[in-house]
């Protein structure tokens, strides 16, 4: 009897091991990336509140636009929830869901997209995110 309790006790860990490996390889990825499209997401709407405030977006380096964002202006109103600041590194500097920085990419009317490379880290491939994935 205890040998089947055993037995039974051991197949059932196994399926909940082999499921939990399941979710993780198959939709934490997915999880990562979505989040990583919402975060540029963000901080572009909050740039384009910016802009509605003083009629040009943010400029200076990409620590220098997150402290706008944050607060950090002539009018110390921060366009981003105070929550916003665990997606910023040491430096401030924006993180992607890979601990790894945005790049802030300009644009012709002044304002900029965020990209994240990816889940390999390498920019200007196929596996990039910007905020046109959250939408997706």
């Amino acid at each position: 009897m205890l040998r089947k309790c055993i037995i039974g006790f051991t197949l059932v860990s196994a399926v909940i091991w082999g499921c939990a490996l399941a979710v993780y390889f198959l939709y934490w990825p997915k999880v990562q990336q979505r989040n990583a499209a919402l975060v540029a997401h963000i901080l572009e709407e909050g740039a384009t509140a910016y802009k509605k405030d003083y009629d040009v977006y943010p400029s200076g380096s990409d620590v220098e636009i997150v402290a706008s964002l944050l607060g950090q202006n002539t009018r110390n109103k921060s366009y981003l929830r105070p929550e916003f600041g665990k997606f910023l590194d040491e430096n401030g500097s924006v993180s992607d869901s890979w601990k790894r920085p945005f790049r802030f990419d300009s644009q012709s009317d002044g304002g900029f997209k965020l990209r994240s490379a990816g889940p390999n880290g390498l920019f200007d491939d196929a596996d990039d995110l910007t905020s046109a994935n959250a939408i997706d």
